[in-house]
């Protein structure tokens, strides 16, 4: 009753450890990804406004920006402590 115990803890480990990796990983992609999509997203809100000012334009870039930077940051982040604080446990 016991091993069957620690396997399933063991196996929930494992499950909670992919899931950490994984959205790390998505994360370090927004990152890298967050100019490309901040300006794709600017580009969509142009085009729903029809025209607008330079300088909203290039605000609202600059804030999907952030937007995205600061997601995959606390996705990076969240996933990297995870682990980590999982290495630190063993």
């Amino acid at each position: 009753m016991a091993d069957e115990l620690k396997k399933m803890l063991d196996d929930k480990e494992k499950v909670q450890l992919i899931i950490a990796a994984v959205v790390m990983l998505g994360g370090l992609v927004v990152l890298l990804k967050s100019v490309a999509t901040g300006q794709a997203m600017g580009q969509k809100w142009l085009e729903s406004k029809g025209n607008a000012d330079t300088d909203m334009y290039l605000e609202t870039v600059k804030s999907y920006i952030h937007l995205y930077q600061i997601v995959g940051g606390v996705m990076f982040g969240g996933g990297l402590l995870t682990l980590l604080r999982a290495k630190l446990k063993k």
